[in-house]
């Protein structure tokens, strides 16, 4: 910018004013100035703050203590500052003053994270890594128990275990959880968030590491899936029939004439043959349903498996109680049954 225009001109005075206050600024300030440090202090040990010949009056932090050491190299003063108690807080404040210089403060911040942080620690991964396999040993061993009881014989007859037995494992797992006091989950929220005062063993933690634990091998494996290591794969009972000429059946008996076991056909017209029986007596309540198998229904659980197009007809069958020599049915179709379809019924006999 040219200077003569600069001085001959009152737009140009004006900014030559402006510009000089912008630079004087911090020096107009003078003897309030607040000068800023940032010091970083290892969470079990002392670390000087400064050092200075002159006396230090005004010294206090905010958390930790501040003390004065004398004749330190000479005739110098040492500002010495001592951390709270691990855990208590991540930053600290320290101010001070030099007897010279009683109008001005200094103010230095005290970082007292061992490292960059949780996120940014080996101490996250290791805690983790702790976790996980600490859950994953509890989780076999009760698995590996419990399959006694998810095995025998006369427990496989009574219960749907596609549901009894996710609450059978909760139950035991909590049990499990409450009487040792493991609380993994909220251990590990205490790591990862480094709260000044850690929460300690909480029911939702309690609770979501029973979860986990109940969950057995196939739990731990969701972990996996989640972290990337294995394929997400859906129960065989929720994403239906895998093959494309492959449909789902199921036939739920009402039972209103019939008595004795109940047959249930499958085919076409005139060919229809049979591939179940149902000897149960069609009372079966929602609730009670949700944990015992349904003998009122083939199959008691899932699905049974029948070839796509047709068409076919589904029928019940059963000896008419007041002639023995004659068959009573009810019946469904014949239609065609589409690629990968799942057909549920409800048939009265």
């Amino acid at each position: 910018m040219d200077r003569n225009l600069i001085q001959s001109t009152g737009v140009g005075k004006r900014v030559l004013l402006i510009l000089t206050a912008l630079l004087l600024l911090p020096l107009l300030t003078g003897a309030n100035a607040l000068a800023e440090v940032v010091l970083k202090a290892p969470p079990n040990g002392a670390l000087q703050i400064t050092r200075s010949t002159e006396t230090f009056i005004a010294r206090e932090a905010k958390y930790g203590t501040v003390d004065v050491i004398s004749n330190v190299g000479g005739n110098e003063n040492a500002l010495i500052y001592f951390p709270p108690k691990q855990g208590e807080v991540s930053t600290d404040t320290v101010t001070y003053k030099l007897a010279g210089k009683p109008d001005e403060t200094v103010t230095v911040t005290v970082d007292l994270k061992d490292g960059p942080g949780a996120f940014g620690s080996d101490e996250i991964y290791n805690e983790s890594f702790k976790a996980v396999f600490v859950l994953f040993i509890i989780a076999v061993l009760v698995e590996s128990g419990l399959q006694l009881i998810f095995r025998w014989r006369p427990y496989l007859r009574q219960f749907d275990t596609s549901s009894a037995n996710a609450v059978i494992a909760f139950a035991f797992s909590l049990t499990l959880v409450l009487m040792f006091n493991l609380d993994v989950v909220t251990n590990l929220f205490n790591i990862y968030t480094q709260p000044a005062n850690p929460e300690q063993n909480t029911p939702p933690g309690y609770i979501l590491t029973a979860m986990i634990i109940a969950g057995g091998s196939a739990g731990v494996n969701r972990i996996l899936r989640a972290l990337g290591f294995r394929p997400i794969e859906a129960p065989a009972e929720i994403k239906g029939p895998k093959k494309e000429d492959e449909a789902w059946i199921s036939v739920t008996l009402t039972r209103e004439n019939a008595t004795g076991p109940v047959d249930v056909l499958f085919g076409k017209e005139g060919e229809a043959a049979v591939i179940g029986t149902i000897p149960g007596d069609g009372k079966m309540s929602p609730l009670k349903s949700l944990f015992f198998r349904n003998k009122s229904r083939f199959p008691q659980s899932g699905g049974y498996s029948v070839p796509v197009d047709g068409p076919y007809v589904i029928k019940v069958q059963a000896r008419d109680p007041a002639d023995p020599d004659k068959k009573i049915e009810a019946s469904w179709g014949s239609n065609r049954i589409g690629k990968r379809a799942v057909i549920d019924l409800n048939l009265k006999l």
